[in-house]
């Protein structure tokens, strides 16, 4: 077996678990509580007593302080915990520190880049998100989703899970009746073949601002709509352009972000599909007519139903969706979950399409991944029709800060050089200032805090991982990789050498990393991995402040503090890759 496969228990996943059992069997919790402390209180983790206090009908302290003499009294000499101390109504867990930091760092010199990263499950998860529609350009509003989607399927990934993305494009209904019509009155072969996008735009635009004028154009783009639904030649082609022109758009957009989806699917694809669905659930009494529409009833509260297909006989987005849904849970066996990463004002609908699965025989498959809205930037930033941001404006408008301020800050560096590391800043400010919060929270653009060099931001992480590969830099030849230098039985001596509280402080955090993985992985949360890496930067700072690398009393203390700062920067690289941000070679 590879060496960087023996270890992957990690010390404090393995310290949590002790934890959660000990509650579990204690309180028969099938779903323990286990907490961080504050720092200042040398603990590990902390066990909050006052659900349980409430059931036993005792005061959380005296509860705390029982339950920690019990526990105290069975515990094994040698153990990773060492004590569990009452705090209010807590019971703090302590553990053997030397034990944790040499396991922390057996771990890290074993594993090297794969260090945070799970073993593989068999099993698969499947994200929809993105999902634009056709003939339109990205704008701010696809923002969220397309960052949190590809935050998520990297967690998810380093977790273990097989992983799909699918782009779920939606091209399909009565307004490319529209644009088919616009196209053929009005469009310009020219103007199509320089900018697809901008023009197919601007002839929906105009269809709407002559259809003010006449009213009868709304018949005239239905029948355009019958004859592309029925396979008329002409318009299926012209369709085909339209949508082929669409994605390589999006995806030269997206590669901005970092994305690259797995799969392009089509929301066209699934109308017979849904058409055979719907069949199939009405002879099943799964769904039922009502009214000349099918309609499958959901839940028996005040949600209205989700219509499966109206009453004129055509599907809806919701059957075509459902349809999609079964195909991924039957093409990417086993499916384990299916994520929709879509705002909060969709919820009805994931409600709707989750209950929908259930019935079918899919219970808790899928789960809407809900967000909050972002509002736009202050100051100028460019608009088309007063209306939206587009995402590519939004992208050049950071990247063009960025470079101001690199510059501003190294006048030096050549513009080529500049250009690629405004690049990396700005792009990564924005997916940064998005994936630190919590998702379902409404976020703001602020461009100065996006962009500091200080504070949680992207350009802070970014400047300490650049930080960490200078130092080594500065290292004899031989040092520079310190990791390829230690073997695993120079691993005590080594700690040995960590007995700064700073030192200490950064290799345990270090620890931490895994478990902030797993963290995020179970709550669909990337920000649980920007606040462990915004920690991780701030201890750095203080270490490299306070405890001298490069000029350490010896040659063996050195190569600790290297080793210790290789492993920091690792990690931090690590994580960012993770939240889809790049690190410059130098800023």
């Amino acid at each position: 077996m590879n060496q960087k496969k023996k270890r992957a228990s990690y010390v404090f996943n393995s310290l949590y678990d002790q934890i959660e059992l000990l509650v579990s069997g204690e309180f028969g919790d099938a779903n323990p509580e286990v907490r961080r402390p504050p720092k200042e209180s040398g603990a590990q983790f902390a066990v909050p007593c006052f659900r349980y206090a409430k059931v036993k009908k005792e005061t959380p302290v005296m509860l705390a302080e029982k339950i920690a003499e019990r526990w105290n009294s069975g515990l094994k000499a040698g153990g990773l915990i060492t004590r569990f101390e009452p705090a209010g109504g807590y019971i703090n867990v302590f553990a053997d520190q030397r034990m944790l930091l040499e396991e922390i760092f057996k771990d890290i010199n074993a594993l090297g880049e794969d260090y945070g990263t799970y073993r593989q499950k068999e099993e698969t998860i499947v994200v929809d998100y993105c999902s634009p529609n056709i003939a339109k350009p990205l704008t701010v509003g696809h923002l969220r989703s397309t960052i949190i989607g590809q935050a998520l399927i990297n967690i998810l990934k380093a977790r273990g899970y097989e992983v799909v993305g699918i782009n779920f494009l939606s091209d399909w209904g009565t307004q490319f009746g529209k644009l088919l019509y616009a196209f053929n009155q009005w469009g310009d072969e020219n103007l199509f073949e320089k900018d697809p996008i901008g023009h197919l735009v601007d002839l929906y635009v105009r269809f709407h601002a002559e259809l003010d004028v006449n009213p009868s154009l709304e018949d005239e783009a239905r029948d355009c709509f019958k004859r592309l639904e029925q396979g008329g030649e002409e318009e299926r082609a012209l369709w085909l352009r339209f949508r082929k022109a669409s994605l390589a758009d999006f995806e030269e957009t997206v590669a901005r972000l970092g994305v690259c989806f797995d799969y392009n699917w089509y929301e066209s694809d699934f109308e017979k599909k849904a058409h055979e669905l719907i069949d199939r659930l009405l002879d099943e009494g799964i769904a039922e007519r009502s009214q000349g529409a099918v309609i499958i009833t959901t839940s028996d509260d005040d949600n209205p139903p989700l219509v499966a297909k109206k009453s004129d006989g055509t599907t809806l987005y919701a059957s075509r969706d459902l349809a999609s849904a079964i195909e991924r849970i039957e093409k990417f066996k086993p499916v384990t979950k299916l994520l929709y990463v879509v705002a909060t004002e969709q919820n009805l609908h994931f409600v709707n399409l989750a209950k929908a699965l259930e019935r079918l025989g899919f219970p808790g498959i899928c789960q809407h991944i809900r967000f909050g809205m972002v509002s736009l930037p202050s100051g100028k930033i460019s608009t088309r029709e007063g209306r939206v941001v587009y995402l590519d404006d939004l992208l050049d408008e950071a990247e063009r800060r960025a470079e101001e301020i690199v510059k501003e800050k190294n006048p030096d560096m050549p513009e080529d050089k500049r250009a690629q590391v405004a690049r990396r800043v700005g792009i990564g400010a924005v997916i940064y200032a998005d994936l630190s919060q919590d998702r379902i929270k409404d976020i703001t653009f602020d461009w100065s805090k996006m962009l500091a060099f200080d504070g949680n931001s992207a350009p802070y992480l970014q400047y300490a991982a650049v930080r960490c590969a200078k130092i080594l830099e500065k290292a004899e030849p031989e040092e520079q990789n310190p990791m390829k230098v230690l073997k695993e039985e120079d691993i005590p001596a080594t700690v040995d050498k960590m007995t700064e509280p700073e030192t200490i402080d950064l290799l345990l955090h270090l620890g931490r990393f895994p478990q902030a993985v797993s963290e995020a992985a179970q709550r669909y949360a990337p920000h649980v991995v920007a606040g462990y890496l915004y920690e991780l930067a701030t201890l750095l700072s203080r270490f490299y402040t306070q405890v001298p690398v490069l000029k350490a009393s010896d040659e063996n203390t050195r190569l600790a503090r290297l080793a210790l700062v290789h492993s920091t920067g690792l990690v931090l690289r690590k994580g960012l890759a993770i939240l889809g941000i790049r690190v410059p070679v130098e800023m």
